[in-house]
């Protein structure tokens, strides 16, 4: 009983760094944000001058006292053991830094540094899944496509702390070129940039009205969100780019369904907020692959918290 009330008190702070903005975070044991704050990521500060920054920031909250560990979602190689930076493709200056120790010669604060994917995952365990399930998955539909995996509700990392790379699962081996240097990626297929080159591919032999009214003669706006958009009005080109998007994707989750048999998967990002015009092509495709039990079994939802998932995920690793 003792321990369950001092667990319920304790607050915890999240740091998540992205490449545009880091959130700041001050987390209760359920996962709730007490407090928090967007400050926008110092990409061409040394990282020594960046992370004096955050910890100033941090030092503002009233309840910073009160927090006794810190959790740090960055993307890149992470050494989660050493709590070391290898590489991060958001911070150019990022390389082998040490930002664990940093951070707690800074506060005098417990602290653990993860990928984001990580993060993202343990944030929608907590958020999305309220902390029921044994096995989650999630996926990360951003400009890249990342993965998280939650099994006996902790974290996955794998051998060398690389588990979870679900956008780089091969599902067409002829496939496009990825920037991992591999071809046929799902992340060739499902990543923001990749969706938008097929749509612009796509409008030059079908007509759309609808989109073309909304793009005025300017492809470059043909984004994720615009195609959405435009199905949500009805227009029958963005809702087949959707449904092809959609079967790719089904593909990936067939893949994950088969392979980890999830009780959840969870889906984030910009490109998961085609909501149902991704969802429902992709569960056509999961009825075609995947085996009946483990489909039925595993429960696929769009995140409701996607903007809160890295910076909760990364308060509650010191609850893993």
């Amino acid at each position: 009983m003792i321990k369950v009330i001092e667990m319920s008190n304790q607050l915890y702070l999240g740091i998540d760094m992205g490449g545009t903005n880091v959130k700041i975070a001050v987390v209760n044991a359920y996962g709730d944000i007490i407090e928090e704050v967007v400050m926008k990521t110092a990409v061409d500060a040394k990282p020594i001058a960046a992370v004096l920054a955050i910890v100033r920031k941090a030092k503002e909250f009233k309840n910073y006292s009160k927090t006794k560990t810190i959790g740090i979602g960055i993307a890149g190689d992470i050494d989660f053991i050493r709590g070391k930076v290898r590489f991060s493709p958001n911070l150019y200056m990022w390389k082998n830094v040490a930002l664990k120790s940093m951070i707690e010669r800074l506060t005098r604060k417990k602290t653990l540094v993860d990928n984001d994917a990580n993060t993202a995952a343990l944030g929608a365990f907590w958020l999305d899944a309220k902390a029921k399930y044994d096995s989650l998955v999630c996926i990360t539909l951003g400009t890249g496509v990342g993965g998280g995996i939650i099994l006996d509700k902790k974290i996955y990392r794998g051998a060398s702390g690389s588990a979870g790379e679900i956008g780089h699962i091969t599902i067409d081996p002829f496939g496009k070129k990825c920037n991992c240097g591999n071809t046929g990626c799902a992340e060739t297929y499902i990543g923001a940039n990749y969706v938008s080159e097929y749509a612009c591919k796509y409008l030059e032999t079908h007509m759309s009205p609808i989109i073309e009214n909304l793009v005025k003669d300017n492809n470059s706006k043909i984004t994720p969100e615009l195609l959405f958009t435009a199905a949500k009005k009805g227009d029958k080109s963005a809702v087949e780019i959707w449904n092809y998007v959609g079967g790719k994707l089904g593909v990936l989750l067939s893949d994950v369904i088969n392979f980890i048999n999830p009780e959840s998967i969870i889906l984030c990002g910009g490109v998961s907020g085609a909501g149902k015009f991704i969802i429902n092509p992709a569960k056509e495709e999961i009825a075609k692959r995947a085996f009946k039990s483990a489909a039925k079994t595993c429960k696929i939802a769009v995140s409701k918290y996607t903007q809160k998932l890295g910076v909760v995920g990364a308060a509650m690793l010191a609850k893993q």
